[in-house]
């Protein structure tokens, strides 16, 4: 049979191999086409592979954990790794173990900083005050041992790579006030070491992993000879009354805050240190804007469920990236530290922190985005505000109107009555208010918390989805 050939068809024309083509020309074209037609199925692959991962984010649990800066959000995320990824949490232990080395080197250097730097004001009070510290000569020649530090931080910060920057803390607006294009007058009031990255620390870890060739070795290895040759140095500075007298002075509570790894020095800086839950949750790597946590968890017919948890930057001036997220989230969780009652905001030293966090649950209870999303508060930093009472600081001395005896028991549930006192007067609709008391830092206490706040997200979601 002839084969008829339509000189009209374009595409018979453009497919036709070229007249006179020589054996090599052949070869490369159709080298070329078969490049072409690989890619082709690439491109296809991976538009498949968007399309199904869509569908499937569309179906996640999705959860916005929210709360002011260091409330603990990023602390309750790991929990729920610990808890519901045990896989993925212990391949990246060992590479916490970089994060917890600048974690103590900036313990120490703020320190050092500290005793470098006296005011002109100190100078004054020294000459009328005998209680006020001052450092002697010994904390001088120990201080001046330890500037090799300083580099070390240096090296450190650089290696986690790209994208790290000191953010610096300014006044902002209240949620119930920001728009999209809020302008926000910045003033520097505190800095502190930060990574920018869409994936938080997970994204940091993955590079401490799979470093660049000799950049692991020159950062953290050669940090820690340095840090190890220093700890003799170290333990007397932390040690020493005077040190502890002027950092109490100078109102530098290091012991209360994430990353204090001082008290365990010698654990820290054995060759065989391995990092625990607790040391892990206890490090602070501040992220900045948005990340996502991605997990498997059950759901409530036992197969696995993906949920998303965001992780949104908790200073003022970041609060209007928290507003997109309101439409699309299953349930929110707001962290508020309890123990902040006495702690004024980096941002605005005007402003006690306790105070802010009940103004912006009022907002988030208040916003009708959120009508129909399950919120459930978390009263984090326990163990703090059990230490603060203890200690004697009273409660009626910054909030007045607190009449009850100065004990945790009375403490912790008047904070609770008033978060729940704003949760029904705000509120656009009657709803269920949800609480917990937690200290997020230690994950036993803290799972039994977590199971109680998964029944309950999947519950909603049940219900939602017209199952129930």
């Amino acid at each position: 049979m002839a084969v008829h050939h339509d000189d009209d068809d374009p595409f018979a024309q453009v497919l036709a191999p070229p007249p006179n083509e020589t054996p090599v020309e052949r070869a490369a074209r159709e080298q070329r086409e078969k490049a072409a037609l690989q890619r082709s199925h690439e491109i296809d692959m991976e538009l498949k592979a968007a399309k199904a991962a869509m569908k499937k984010h569309k179906k996640a649990v999705k959860v916005l954990v929210l709360g002011q800066s260091m409330s603990g959000k990023s602390t309750t995320i790991k929990n729920f790794q610990i808890t519901y990824a045990r896989k993925s949490w212990a391949e990246e232990r060992a590479s916490w173990k970089t994060i917890i080395l600048l974690n103590l080197v900036r313990s120490i250097n703020t320190i050092v900083d500290t005793i470098n730097a006296p005011t002109e004001e100190d100078e004054g009070v020294r000459h009328t005050e005998m209680d006020v510290p001052w450092p002697t000569e010994r904390h001088k020649a120990t201080v001046l041992r330890l500037m090799p530090l300083q580099q070390v931080e240096k090296d450190l910060k650089r290696y986690l790579g790209a994208g790290s920057e000191e953010v610096v803390q300014g006044h902002g607006h209240d949620i119930s006030t920001i728009t999209s294009h809020a302008s926000v007058e910045k003033k520097a009031e505190a800095s502190e070491f930060a990574i920018r990255s869409s994936r938080g620390w997970r994204s940091i870890l993955d590079q401490i992993r799979n470093p660049q060739l000799g950049k692991a070795s020159s950062a953290y290895d050669i940090g820690f000879q340095v840090v190890l040759g220093c700890k003799q140095d170290i333990r007397w500075l932390w040690n020493d009354p005077i040190t502890r007298q002027l950092l109490q002075y100078r109102h530098i509570p290091l012991e209360e805050s994430p990353g204090f790894f001082l008290d365990d020095l010698e654990r820290v800086l054995s060759p065989n240190y391995e990092p625990t839950d607790e040391d892990i949750l206890r490090a602070r790597l501040r992220t900045t804007g948005v990340q996502e946590y991605h997990f498997s968890l059950d759901s409530s017919n036992g197969t696995p469920r993906d949920w998303i948890m965001y992780d949104v930057a908790g200073m003022r001036t970041a609060r209007a990236a928290w507003v997109p997220f309101f439409r699309e989230v299953t349930a929110l969780l707001f962290l508020a530290p309890i123990s902040s009652f006495n702690e004024r905001l980096d941002e605005d030293p005007r402003v006690y922190r306790l105070e802010d966090t009940f103004s912006l649950w009022k907002s988030l209870c208040g916003n009708k985005l959120l009508a129909d999303v399950q919120i459930i508060l978390l009263l984090n930093k326990t163990d703090l505000l059990r230490r603060k009472l203890e200690q004697g600081v009273r409660v009626q001395r910054y909030m007045p109107e607190y009449d009850k005896p100065n004990d945790f028991e009375n403490v912790s549930n008047w904070f609770r009555k008033v978060f729940k006192a704003y949760h029904v007067q705000y509120s656009p609709v009657k709803r269920e208010f949800i609480s917990h008391f937690t200290s997020v830092v230690d994950p036993h206490a803290t799972r039994q918390t977590l199971d109680a706040i998964h029944e309950t997200i999947l519950r909603k979601d049940v219900v939602e989805a017209g199952l129930m």
